[in-house]
């Protein structure tokens, strides 16, 4: 009975999420009219879907009719003059049960008339209740973030009499919502960028279907099961399955509910984005959270202790006893916990697969099959695994060969828990892991696990312990790789493990392309390249160079931003284009530097909504204006005319491939100024 009522509730959450998606039925846009240098008007536009209409600040009635109230945060650099205005089509109906009310259609422009000290960007709240002839839908509230440079007149195109703010209802013609959006002719439109100057072939891509994501989803599971963050849990799941491993008939039926618990794991965790509105800035805030990465430096300094032999992750025997006595629940919850600690450890391997999806943030509807397409991709293996635990004990020497992998994978773990506190560190620059500090550890952990292969030293007394051949050509390579990662002491290249170690200019030897720390920052070399870290320096060093301006949206915890840093902005060819030729501008999405308090704002588009860091200002902006989530993410953009050049990529790390879309942008600024 207690399950039936917890079903019903969740469809009962679930419905009124739903429903709760159908009930913006109106839609804000907003932009200035600049009467005189110091003197404006805010215009706020409310365009109501059909049949709605909204309530008149002189509602009439009997008093219990919500009007709107738009209420904008104090700011020093802006004073408002008397009160809001509202203009539009003035409807009356006299009701016999509250009297006579009025109310307006279609479009509504509240106006607030202000002076300027400073322009920037401000916030407003709108409380409003929207009502059909039917009845009302419950009252909500709107947070605005307002541009006080998005013009009026250019949002008109300069072409009707923006002498007053009236002109805004004698028209059809929208103030301009920043937004990514696809015109009637395929153009994609770039926010404040507008449309790509040209092509190049790139063309526009075609959104993914349910079953391509499905599809994708499958595959990136599969291809998880060889990621750092997965492959350690193989002999894990491998010991639990043994120690319960009965007759054949339970051994699959266990095996296959494992499966089905991590492809229901993922479902369960796409729900929020389906029902609840969650975009994909939520997992890029997820994957660059500095607890969340601490976290996973705990947990991954647990489980690697734990493989090397110090003590066992199991349920506490009372309750394991008192569960297998009484029923079978306990054995399906401990399966469960299982799925559950697989899904938490390899949820950072996620990123990349869904990347394929949330390069369209707008449809979040795509989140949910390629979420529970990476379960599926994922759970087959591991169900397997989980079915066959009994082929491992037909294995010579079965105790020595799983404490053997069992360690092995424990040093792994070691290894990417420094990974994930390097996160933390670079993302709050704290200087507690530097890059020497990194390689230097992770060659350490090599030699130890060298030494341990060649039988040097054991972790607990085990009889059946040996160092085989294969064992001692393993500890080989590991003292090969160790003696690689020690090339970078000598300023050698280490590419094969570009991204992991912190970039070289969070280090403490690489003085020339040392970091500088703190607000006051605004460039830094970075492989023989200027790069700016605020975008008005560099459009304002484009404009006075004559160049176009590179947008590199980037990330402290980026390991794809620092491949295409250390292995393609190196390769001469693209290295001197950009040097010569591009003004770069990397922005930091997870920067935590704090924004002046007159430059903080209400963001529509970060989950956390207002934008306090400069990280939150570039991710806004990468989110506002490019629909995009991801990083490395790349826009060649014009800045003279503000004009997206070409077709903006993500991370490309093919040489001819990046160096056309450079030579193209490159092309197509020159076409803009002959």
């Amino acid at each position: 009975m207690k399950r039936k009522i917890s079903f019903i509730c969740l469809l009962l959450f679930f419905a009124v999420h739903t429903n709760s998606q159908n009930m913006n039925k109106v839609h804000f846009s907003s932009c200035t009219k600049m009467l005189n240098e110091t003197e404006g008007e805010i215009a706020i536009t409310a365009k109501l879907d059909e049949g709605w209409h909204l309530y008149s600040f002189e509602a009439g009635g009997d008093g219990s009719l919500i009007s709107p109230e738009i209420t904008f945060t104090k700011n020093k650099d802006v004073e408002f003059v008397g009160k809001v205005t509202e203009k539009g089509v003035l409807e009356t109906l006299d009701d016999a049960g509250i009297g006579p009310y009025h109310f307006f259609k279609n479009k509504i422009v509240y106006t607030q008339k202000i002076k300027i000290k400073k322009k920037g960007i401000i916030a407003a709240e709108v409380y409003f209740q929207t009502c059909d002839e039917h009845g009302c839908l419950p009252p909500e509230t709107k947070n605005l973030s307002i541009d006080l440079n998005d013009n009026c007149d250019k949002s008109l195109n300069a072409v009707l009499d923006t002498s007053s703010i009236d002109t805004l209802m004698a028209s059809e013609v929208e103030p301009v919502i920043k937004d990514t959006t696809v015109t009637s002719d395929g153009q994609v439109t770039y926010g404040d960028f507008g449309t790509i100057v040209g092509d190049c072939g790139e063309g526009l891509k075609k959104e993914l279907s349910i079953w391509t994501a499905l599809f994708y989803g499958i595959l990136g599971g599969f291809a998880a099961l060889f990621f750092p963050c997965t492959l350690p849990m193989i002999p894990m799941t491998i010991s639990f399955f043994l120690k319960g491993a009965g007759d054949r008939k339970s051994g699959v039926q266990k095996g296959i509910l494992y499966g089905f618990f991590i492809f229901l794991v993922y479902f369960l965790l796409s729900l929020p984005f389906l029902f609840l509105g969650w975009g994909g800035n939520a997992l890029n805030v997820f994957s660059t959270n500095v607890w969340v990465n601490l976290a996973f430096f705990a947990v991954f300094l647990v489980f690697a202790f734990s493989l090397f032999g110090f003590y066992d992750i199991s349920l506490p025997n009372s309750l394991a006893n008192k569960v297998d006595e009484k029923s079978n629940i306990g054995s399906i919850s401990g399966i469960f916990f299982m799925a559950l600690t697989l899904a938490i450890v390899s949820f950072s391997c996620t990123g990349p697969v869904l990347g394929l999806v949330l390069g369209n943030i707008g449809n979040t509807k795509l989140i949910m099959p390629a979420m529970s397409g990476f379960g599926i991709g994922l759970g087959i293996p591991f169900a397997l695994f989980a079915i066959f635990p009994n082929l491992l004990k037909a294995l010579p020497k079965s105790g020595g060969w799983l404490t053997v992998v069992k360690v092995v994978f424990g040093f792994i773990e070691l290894a990417f828990a420094l990974k994930f506190l390097s996160n933390a560190d670079l993302v709050k620059q704290w200087g507690l892991l530097k890059r020497e500090l990194f390689i230097g550890l992770w060659i350490v952990i090599s030699i130890l696990m060298a030494l341990y292969l060649l039988g040097i030293f054991k972790f607990k007394q085990d009889p059946t312990f040996k160092s085989s051949r294969v064992m001692k050509g393993l500890a080989v390579l590991s003292l090969v790789f160790a003696t690689y990662l020690s090339l970078d002491f000598f300023n050698k290249e280490i590419s094969l493990v570009s991204g992991f170690p912190p970039p070289k200019f969070y280090s403490w030897f690489h003085k020339v392309e040392k970091l500088e720390k703190g607000s006051t920052a605004r460039t830094h070399d970075l492989k023989g390249l200027k790069v700016y870290l605020y975008l008005e320096d560099a459009i304002a060093e484009g404009k006075r160079q004559n160049k176009p301006v590179m947008i590199d949206f980037t990330g402290w915890a980026c390991v794809n931003c620092r491949k295409m840093e250390e292995n393609v902005w190196t390769i001469p060819s693209i290295n001197n284009v950009l040097r010569d030729k591009y003004i770069i501008a990397s922005l930091y999405v997870d920067e935590q530097i704090e924004l002046p308090e007159n430059e903080k704002f209400v963001s529509k588009f970060l989950n956390k909504k207002n934008a306090t860091t400069v990280g939150d200002k570039w991710f806004d902006l990468s989110l506002r204006d490019f629909k995009s989530a991801t990083q490395p993410y790349y826009a060649l953009i014009d800045p003279i005319d503000h004009r997206v050049l070409n077709t903006p990529k993500g991370f490309t790390p093919a040489e001819d491939e990046y160096g056309a879309f450079l030579k193209c942008g490159l092309e197509n600024f020159k076409l803009m100024h002959k």
